[in-house]
C-alpha cells in the first residue's frame, strides 16, 4: 500500500508532529506542572566532615518560628517525605529517616528561599551554613501545592533528581513556607 500525500499536506503533518514532539520534550523537562519552580539542586557531598568546622546559625530558632504554613501544608511535606522514600524504594535505596534537625534547617531555608530565591542565604552565605554539621545537600522548589507536583518536578529534573536518588544521603526533611499565596518548598539532606 502507497501513501500519497501532496507538499502541502505533508509540511503541515510533518509541523503538527514536531510541535508535538516539542511540547512533549519541554513537559519532561520541566516538570508536570507549569505553576511552580525549581532551583537547581545544591550538594555539598565532597569532603564532608573534613575540615572539623561546625557553623550554626544564631537565628535558627529566630527564622524557624517565622516559618508560616497550616497544618495542611504539613502534612503535604510529610507526604512529600514519603514520595522522596517512595523514589528511593523505586531505586533500590535505603529510606531516608525524617530528622528533627534537618527540619529546623528546612524551616529555615523555605522562609529564607521567599525571601531571596537562591541557594545562597540573604546574607550571601551558602545554603549549608545554616547548620554545617547535618546540611549536605538541598531541593527547593516554588509554587507547587501538592506533595506529588513537588516530587514528580523534583524527579523530573536531573539536579535535583540526583539528590533525592544518592545513595549516602540517610537523613532528609521538607518545610513549606507559604507567602503571600506562594508554597516555597526546602528539602535538606544529611548523612
Amino acid at each position: 500500500m502507497k501513501l500519497k500525500l501532496s507538499n502541502r499536506k505533508f509540511t503541515i503533518i510533518s509541523s503538527a508532529v514536531l510541535a508535538v514532539v516539542l511540547l512533549v520534550g519541554a513537559f519532561a523537562l520541566f516538570g508536570a506542572s507549569s505553576k511552580g519552580e525549581l532551583l537547581d539542586q545544591a550538594g555539598r557531598r565532597e569532603g564532608r566532615g573534613e575540615s572539623g568546622l561546625v557553623f550554626i546559625d544564631p537565628s535558627l530558632t529566630a527564622l524557624a518560628g517565622e516559618l508560616s504554613g497550616t497544618a495542611e501544608s504539613q502534612a503535604v511535606a510529610k507526604a512529600a517525605f514519603d514520595g522522596v522514600n517512595a523514589q528511593r524504594a523505586a531505586a533500590g535505596l535505603k529510606s531516608l529517616a525524617w530528622s528533627s534537625g534537618l527540619e529546623q534547617a528546612s524551616d529555615v531555608r523555605a522562609v529564607e528561599a521567599a525571601q531571596v530565591w537562591s541557594h545562597s542565604r540573604p546574607d550571601g552565605s551558602d545554603y549549608w551554613t545554616v547548620n554545617s554539621k547535618i546540611v549536605y545537600g538541598e531541593n527547593l522548589a516554588k509554587g507547587y501545592n501538592t506533595a506529588n507536583d513537588a516530587v514528580t518536578a523534583w524527579m523530573n529534573s536531573v539536579s535535583h533528581r540526583d539528590n533525592i536518588l544518592f545513595p549516602d544521603y540517610r537523613t532528609a526533611a521538607i518545610a513549606i513556607h507559604i507567602q503571600d499565596g506562594q508554597w516555597y518548598w526546602a528539602n535538606e539532606f544529611g548523612y
